[in-house]
């Protein structure tokens, strides 16, 4: 995949806040209204959560509106920069020296988080080594012969027990390239079209 696609920079951020807050906005949207969204709030805020929540929560959905379910998006930022307030002192550099395992578990207790944001947010805002089961993995994998990819917990421990070596860099770089791989190619009906096609997934359970 890296003879094909470059995943440097692939997901943006001029602060890890952003790149928290993006993973919120990014939900059922496309980067286009994201990058709007956070314009509007970078201006209101500089993306710090004390900020955000000295902000009404009218006024943020207002703020985030570009991005589409402003008031459920509204609160679930809101949600996380509490956490982070009440946990961390807003001191993200003490919450990435945290245990990776201790905190997901807390990031997916925050309400309106899923396993797929809380690994985002581990990878990209934390800096934790985490396989996102997003949806385009999982067209990936089909394609390539994993039939009847199981749910998303499962998903995620069978492939991490297979990226044993793994660095963060690795997962972020392997995440971008498979949704720049997702976004390039329409998955089912474009993988014969790609560089791809000739290739098969192993999985530990295929054959058992």
């Amino acid at each position: 995949m890296y003879d094909h696609l470059d995943p440097n920079g692939w997901w943006p951020g001029r602060s890890d806040w952003q790149v928290i807050w993006s993973t919120v906005l990014i939900q059922n949207t496309n980067w286009k209204n994201v990058d709007k969204a956070l314009d509007s709030l970078y201006q209101a805020t500089g993306f710090l959560p004390a900020n955000i929540l000295d902000m009404s929560d009218e006024k943020l959905q207002q703020v985030i509106a570009p991005a589409g379910s402003y008031t459920r998006k509204a609160q679930t930022i809101k949600n996380i920069a509490l956490y982070f307030r009440d946990r961390f002192n807003y001191d993200l550099e003490l919450a990435q020296q945290q245990n990776k395992q201790d905190l997901r578990k807390e990031i997916l207790a925050i309400k309106g988080i899923g396993p797929e944001t809380a690994d985002v947010i581990l990878m990209y805002g934390l800096r934790k080594g985490e396989f996102v089961v997003d949806q385009y993995s999982r067209r990936l994998f089909a394609c390539l012969g994993w039939r009847d990819v199981p749910p998303y917990e499962k998903a995620k421990k069978i492939i991490e027990e297979n990226l044993t070596d793994f660095t963060l860099r690795n997962y972020q770089n392997f995440h971008a390239m498979i949704d720049m791989f997702g976004q390039k190619y329409k998955l089912p009906k474009q993988f014969n079209e790609s560089f791809l096609k000739d290739y098969y997934l192993m999985t530990p359970n295929q054959g058992k």
